[in-house]
């Protein structure tokens, strides 16, 4: 009995873990930079350090650390952004500026 018990409860375990993974669902986090950054459409385009890159949207509920707004943001800024997939885009749902665009 403990032993069917154990086995039971481990494949719980393993199909918890491996349905969290594959459905993408979840809040995921990136780091990037600006490339460009369109506040009327509530758009921006992001870079990572390995070279990906990607189109952010946001909405009216998405969440600025340290009183940012998306109007202080500018191209060359760095950023860790929490985001969910829903109908292939990539939604941020919070934001944080990690350093400011470099001065010319």
């Amino acid at each position: 009995m403990k032993k069917t018990l154990a086995i039971t409860f481990a494949a719980v375990a393993i199909l918890l873990v491996s349905s969290a993974s594959y459905g993408g669902g979840g809040n995921q986090a990136h780091e990037g930079k600006i490339l460009s950054i369109d506040t009327s459409a509530m758009t921006m385009s992001v870079q990572s350090g390995k070279g990906d890159q990607w189109t952010l949207y946001w909405t009216e509920t998405t969440k600025l650390k340290s009183g940012l707004t998306f109007g202080e943001l500018k191209s060359g800024d760095k950023i860790h952004f929490d985001y969910v997939e829903k109908d292939g885009k990539m939604w941020v749902t919070e934001l944080r500026r990690t350093s400011k665009a470099d001065k010319d």
